[in-house]
């Protein structure tokens, strides 16, 4: 039985991961017979005045906390009475340190706007940045994010009480993490175009800050860049680079469609058979509690 009937996903994404999870989740949601809206997070996007009885919020990690535009559109809420909320946050390295407290700066702004918070998890996909998991690592955690999805409407729907207790430290991770925000201003404003942009306009159409505008045909880029890469991977003709911290992009780019079509070769071995190395740890627990799940048909 569904203790809901009307829910509304409000998401941020950058580079596709969190809208699609977003999308897997409202079309889940949908099946198990309930009214659910879509709502994506960027500049240009208001709030809607739709009713509803529970609000799930979905961004990824940026810098151990929500993205800022998250946060702006939590302040720009109207203050309301008696609604759940649950907050799902997407991460490329899962439940692990410094990540715990990711979720605390929204579920504050939620419950200051008169929400109950009372779900909140970690879904996990493929990281964007500095270099991929090991193989065949971003292929399964694709595949398996229907069946973490699953869990998460089964747990909703039901009423399920899940909330966690980050780690203290953390907090003080995600208190310094703020200082990556002004990083990520300092990187948009120094994207470099080369020669062979074909001033399409695809990346000041699809940037969810707003920080890229046409001149002279041309792309500029201003301060209020949310460090997501979104342009630099997104771009058609591979003609965005950054101007500094080249380090975060991955060389190769970074599509989730490609991931999901190339399956490695030892993405039929075991989970717990995988040597993934202690900096990937929190994304083969996460595979793992999921094929535990599955394999004991349990949701």
């Amino acid at each position: 039985m569904n203790i809901y009937s009307n829910i509304k996903i409000a998401y941020y994404s950058g580079t596709g991961g969190t809208e699609l999870a977003a999308k897997t989740l409202q079309n889940t949601i949908i099946k198990a017979g309930c009214v659910c809206t879509l709502e994506r997070i960027a500049f240009d996007m208001k709030t809607s005045d739709r009713k509803f009885d529970l609000l799930i919020l979905l961004f990824p990690v940026h810098a151990f906390n929500a993205p800022h535009a998250v946060y702006q559109w939590l302040d720009g809420l109207e203050t309301i009475r008696n609604v759940n909320a649950a907050v799902i946050s997407v991460s490329g390295a899962g439940e692990v340190c410094p990540n715990t407290a990711c979720r605390v700066g929204s579920m504050k702004r939620l419950c200051k706007k008169g929400y109950h918070v009372v779900y909140e998890r970690m879904l996990v996909m493929p990281s964007n940045w500095v270099s991929l998991p090991p193989n065949p690592l971003p292929y399964l955690l694709i595949k398996a994010l229907p069946i973490a999805i699953e869990q998460i409407s089964h747990d909703i729907l039901s009423g399920i009480i899940k909330k966690s207790s980050p780690l203290w430290i953390d907090r003080l991770f995600s208190k310094l993490g703020k200082l990556e925000t002004a990083g990520g201003h300092y990187f948009g404003k120094r994207i470099k175009v080369l020669e062979n942009c074909t001033k399409c306009g695809w990346c000041v159409k699809n940037c969810p800050s707003g920080n890229i505008v046409l001149q002279n045909g041309m792309p500029t880029f201003s301060d209020k860049c949310h460090f997501c890469l979104k342009c630099i991977y997104g771009c058609t003709s591979k003609a965005l680079q950054p101007g500094t911290c080249k380090f975060v992009v991955i060389p190769e780019g970074y599509c989730l469609q490609h991931i999901a079509q190339r399956p490695p070769q030892n993405s039929q071995l075991p989970m717990k058979d995988l040597k993934v190395g202690f900096f990937w740890s929190g994304v083969k627990k996460y595979l793992l509690s999921l094929n535990t799940h599955q394999h004991d048909g349990s949701k």
